[in-house]
């Protein structure tokens, strides 16, 4: 939204003040409002104190120390509302879980291995908890020991009320299949009611950005996440991601928005296959790992350049490019794992020796483990001599070449033919 330029330089402090203490006290960003777009979230807000411009608002929340202000202001910009089923795609692995060996102790004879517990994450007015108690439920009727929990989280006071009452509109529910629809919703004068199941939901107030928010819910096999990253600020979304990460049990899943990713946030997860896209996974050091996906030939002529500096990965792009590859960049190593998971391997890996989080060996290594890219496949790039490289944690066979570098090097390091 285009920055309402009339404004004073006056009328943006109020504003701005404002912005940083929502950011300190709830984690939430108004980086992207303007003026004219803060006065437009906070109309009705204004209007139950009489205010006619933003400006006076954000100083009257600000220095009147009136809580129930702070309540309502957090509401308005919280609260959201989503589909039952939304991105049916991200409940295909759900209501496959009892053919997935990592989950099999859960399908066993009753009291195996306890409850099957799962995190719908800022869940605003409750779809998505209810989406996967439907799931789960599906798998309870396949397997009569599968027992299951679903939490739902969620800072909004009024989205959790609604979520409890569990009656939407009938559009809210489109997306679910009709014979889930037909076993799980209760038709109601054009609403559908999920009262049915809240006998297999918890719902909690909780601040995901708040230190160890989490802690007291205890772990989860599955956390839900999705699209509520975006709306935080850096810090903000560093902390929810911590406490996510923690939450999880050791071979316990985290669902990120399509377009989220931890980046250089270390967290202890790595990428995994989730249906049609990639979700998380904390390792678990009693089991075998699995392979992020399955094992399929690389794909020719491609490359994947993953380098910190978006200058040397445009540099390496243009030359790899000359050479007839298609090329693909990424920032950090999670990014390439993340590629790893959902694609076929590319038919070179250009990484930085110190590519974050934990530097180009460890991605290789876990490429050819999970993913089965080989050694030979992986090419190491680093400012120094790359003659000083060999520290011994490289994977065996793998190339070493030194920034900068020319068309001639990697022609010469990689055996590209010029076209």
């Amino acid at each position: 939204m285009a920055a309402d330029r009339s404004a004073s330089g006056s009328d943006w402090k109020p504003i701005a003040a404002l912005a940083n203490e929502v950011g300190r006290r709830f984690g939430v960003s108004l980086k992207e409002c303007t003026p004219h777009g803060v006065e437009q979230r906070l109309r009705f807000r204004m209007a139950e104190r009489a205010f006619q411009r933003v400006e006076d608002y954000a100083e009257y929340v600000l220095h009147s120390q009136d809580e129930v202000a702070w309540e309502a202001l957090l509401e308005t910009l919280t609260s959201n509302e989503s589909r039952l089923f939304g991105a049916p795609a991200d409940f295909a692995p759900v209501l496959q879980l009892d053919s997935d060996p990592r989950w099999s102790r859960y399908v066993r004879s009753p009291g195996d291995s306890g409850r099957f517990r799962c995190l719908s994450a800022a869940c605003g007015t409750g779809e998505e908890a209810y989406s996967l108690a439907i799931a789960l439920s599906e798998i309870a009727s396949r397997a009569p020991g599968f027992a299951f929990e679903v939490l739902g989280a969620d800072v909004s006071a009024c989205s959790l009320a609604a979520a409890r009452r569990a009656i939407y509109p009938a559009s809210r529910a489109s997306s679910l299949p009709e014979d889930l629809a037909a076993r799980y919703l209760t038709p109601l004068d054009g609403t559908v009611s999920t009262q049915g199941l809240r006998s297999k939901i918890r719902f909690a107030r909780v601040n995901l950005c708040g230190p160890d928010s989490l802690g007291l819910l205890g772990e989860f096999d599955l956390i839900l996440a999705r699209d509520f990253l975006p709306a935080l600020t850096g810090m903000g979304r560093r902390v929810a991601l911590t406490n996510l990460a923690r939450a999880l049990k050791p071979g316990g899943v985290l669902l990120l928005g399509p377009g989220d990713s931890p980046g250089e946030i270390d967290l202890g997860l790595f990428p995994i296959l989730w249906g049609e896209r990639h979700a998380y996974e904390r390792p678990n050091e009693d089991a075998e790992p699995a392979r992020v996906s399955e094992e399929r030939p690389p794909e020719p002529k491609t490359a994947l350049v993953a380098h910190r500096s978006p200058l040397v990965r445009a540099w390496l792009a243009l030359l790899l490019e000359q050479g007839g590859y298609r090329v693909e960049e990424a920032p950090d190593g999670l990014r390439v794992l993340e590629h790893a998971a959902v694609r076929s391997p590319r038919d070179r890996y250009l990484l930085e020796f110190t590519l974050p989080t934990h530097g180009g060996p460890f991605v290789a290594q876990r490429l050819t483990r999970l993913n089965g890219v080989p050694a030979s496949a992986v090419t190491y790039v680093s400012p120094r001599d790359g003659a000083t490289l060999d520290t011994g944690c490289e994977p065996a066979g793998a190339r070493l070449v030194p920034l900068p570098l020319g068309a001639r090097d990697l022609d010469a390091a990689l055996a590209i033919p010029r076209l």
